[in-house]
């Protein structure tokens, strides 16, 4: 919702601007463009390489699921940002460059296993219940 929002008021004030119509037109149309990717990419997870699930196993490692249904080891980044209400993840693969992100909210999964999730980002695979 944040994000669309952010698109329209940035259309908002494309449309404001004094250009030509066309130009307008080309300023906001990758706006629009990148809003709707990211809205069913991250928000409505309809991509194929959306990111639909999150496992932390019993030895410590992070994987994901994509809504292909492959999984992948992953790496979770410095540059991850963890709050109690909004956690964004900037996962990395083994071997590759790519950074793949996910966002978290609070209320979108179990309570308690996103505080587990929390708590082992924080603290890492030692914080993990036996």
């Amino acid at each position: 919702m944040v994000l669309a929002l952010a698109a329209v008021a940035a259309g908002i004030a494309i449309a404001l601007l004094p250009l030509p119509l066309w130009q307008r037109v080309v300023l906001a149309l990758p706006i629009a463009a990148a809003a709707v990717y990211h809205v069913v990419k991250d928000a409505l997870l309809r991509m194929p390489w959306s990111i639909v699930a999150l496992e932390v196993t019993s030895e410590g490692a992070l994987q994901f699921q994509t809504r292909a249904g492959a999984w992948y080891g992953a790496k979770v980044r410095g540059d991850s940002f963890v709050t109690p209400w909004l956690t964004v993840l900037n996962l990395t693969e083994p071997e590759k460059r790519w950074v793949r992100r996910t966002i978290l909210l609070s209320d979108s999964g179990d309570a308690e296993m996103f505080r587990h999730l929390r708590v082992w980002l924080r603290w890492g695979s030692q914080a993990m219940p036996e």
